[in-house]
């Protein structure tokens, strides 16, 4: 690779001599000749193809400046595109060589000094320094395959097998792939010395049907599913897994759980199933627990986590860390599953509401109307009967300040008080016996009379009032559904003066 402190000198030279030469169209002034470009047509390229083939040069030099290679590389790929000079490719190659890419910038470099055109002697010994360090970093490597597959390079597709001559790599590690339809795809880590050939044989597993098909199951979620020692998911599993026939080895793997193993024999293009109970490590450390509470629309609703014991749904529980599967059931009611997430050292809340079903719901409506029937007739009873009990008192205590007055009136005179004879004018049809003692037990029997109804009156009104308010707080409590209900209750003050104040909808 070309030390980033040494490459600057070179591209500043190698822009001096575009610049003088004129040979990158735009540089030199305009009166200056231009030569013909390599490959390019006798007839020059327009004002407007030089002015971007320039930009795109100097942004070039200036983004490799910058260490910014690979744009620096995109602008010279662009600036040769414009206007194929060699000059371009001279710095290309050097962009490869500092990119670590050695066969993308010798080839560059072949090209270049196989017609260096106007190149500077300094550029062209420069280039073949640059191209011989560079010859010495790459390697080549021959894949063999038991079937024709498409051979990949890091990513990159460079032939199909078999091959027709190696292929060229730079030294260092590299990650070979082969594909073909019906085969499982493989994969190969290679490490590889500059101008060394290796050889690697790569063996491709087939697929569909001459494959054994394996489904791995498991309560709990987040587990890593390992088969024959490979990764190759975490449960739930969306499918099956291919695997070759014989015998196969599983393993789940969770923090917070003992580790589960079992082995199953497939024949070819059989299919098994694996189901696994994962057991929580009670020697785990507490770093990897965490809590997690669960709230119920209805009491004495009971909890199961990722298809474990039903547990009864009282205070938080203690899980391990990570993804779990939660749900919470009750007698008469439709099940709810929810999926949650534990934290070490928070707690994880869940809320659920259940939802009746169809029988429990007519059950349900069944109870709410008679309790609802009950609640009206209770309410329109005690309003009646405060009415009642409230038209008494009023009544009464009219009656009772009349008799008083009565009383003060003709019983509390002068020949009471000494015990004479009583005030012979009165209306004689008032009395039983024309004596003061008879008119004094008949006024006095007017005002107990009067008192005693009043406060039957005013008992039977507040028998009224807690009436209607026990049945307003049955409707308040008679559950959702219902199209009439009454919200609230209150007895005080109203426009009339007073009495029972009901709210709701009807």
């Amino acid at each position: 690779m070309i030390a980033r402190a040494s490459r600057l000198p070179l591209f500043l030279s190698a822009f001096l001599a575009v610049v003088t030469s004129g040979v990158v169209a735009g540089v030199a002034p305009a009166a200056a000749a231009e030569p013909a470009p390599v490959g390019a047509a006798p007839a020059g390229p327009s004002p407007a193809v030089k002015a971007e083939a320039r930009e795109r040069f100097d942004t070039g030099l200036h983004l490799f400046e910058k260490g910014e290679n690979a744009g620096a590389l995109a602008e010279f790929k662009r600036a040769f595109q414009l206007i194929p000079n060699p000059l371009v490719l001279y710095n290309m190659g050097l962009v490869y060589a500092a990119m670590n890419r050695p066969v993308d910038a010798l080839d560059a470099l072949n090209q270049f000094l196989a017609e260096p055109g106007t190149a500077g002697a300094e550029q062209k010994k420069h280039a073949e320094e640059v191209r011989a360090e560079q010859d010495k970093r790459i390697a080549q490597l021959v894949v063999l395959t038991d079937h024709p597959a498409t051979v990949e390079v890091d990513g990159v597709e460079v032939g199909h097998t078999p091959l027709g001559k190696p292929i060229r790599v730079g030294s260092g590690s590299h990650v070979v792939a082969v594909e073909a339809p019906g085969f499982l795809g493989s994969r190969r880590e290679v490490t590889l010395a500059g101008q060394l050939t290796e050889t690697i044989a790569m063996s491709m597993q087939p697929t569909d049907t001459r494959m054994a098909q394996l489904v791995v199951t498991a309560a709990v979620p987040g587990a890593e599913v390992v088969v024959n020692g490979k990764r190759v998911g975490a449960t739930p599993l969306p499918a099956s897994v291919a695997v070759p026939p014989g015998k196969v080895t599983v393993e789940l793997q969770r923090a917070g759980y003992v580790t589960a193993s079992q082995s199953i024999a497939l024949d070819e293009g059989a299919r098994g199933e694996l189901t696994f109970t994962l057991v929580e490590d009670p020697a785990a450390p507490a770093s990897v627990r965490g809590r997690l509470v669960v709230t119920s629309s209805e009491p004495g609703s009971d909890l199961i986590v990722d298809g474990g014991e039903r547990r009864s749904l009282v205070g938080p529980v203690v899980l391990p860390v990570g993804p779990h599967h939660v749900r919470v059931e009750k007698s008469g009611y439709e099940y709810a599953e929810r999926s949650v997430e534990i934290v070490n050292g928070q707690d994880a809340s869940l809320q659920v509401t259940l939802a009746p079903t169809a029988e429990t719901q007519a059950q349900l409506d069944a109870s709410r109307s008679s309790r609802r029937v009950v609640a009206w007739s209770v309410l329109v009873g005690g309003i009646a009967l405060a009415a009642a009990g409230g038209v008494v008192a009023v009544l009464e205590n009219s009656a009772l300040s009349s008799a008083k007055t009565d009383f003060a009136t003709k019983v509390t005179t002068p020949e009471m008080i000494v015990g004479g004879t009583c005030d012979k004018t009165q209306d004689a049809s008032d009395f039983i016996l024309h004596n003061c003692a008879n008119i004094h037990s008949y006024y006095q029997g007017r005002i107990d009379s009067a008192t005693r109804w009043r406060l039957i009156g005013i008992i039977g009104g507040a028998a009224g009032v807690a009436t209607a308010v026990a049945g307003a707080v049955i409707l308040t409590t008679s559950g959702s559904g219902t199209s009439a209900g009454v919200t609230g209750v209150a007895f005080g003050p109203t426009p009339d003066g007073g009495g029972l104040v009901l709210t709701g909808r009807f």
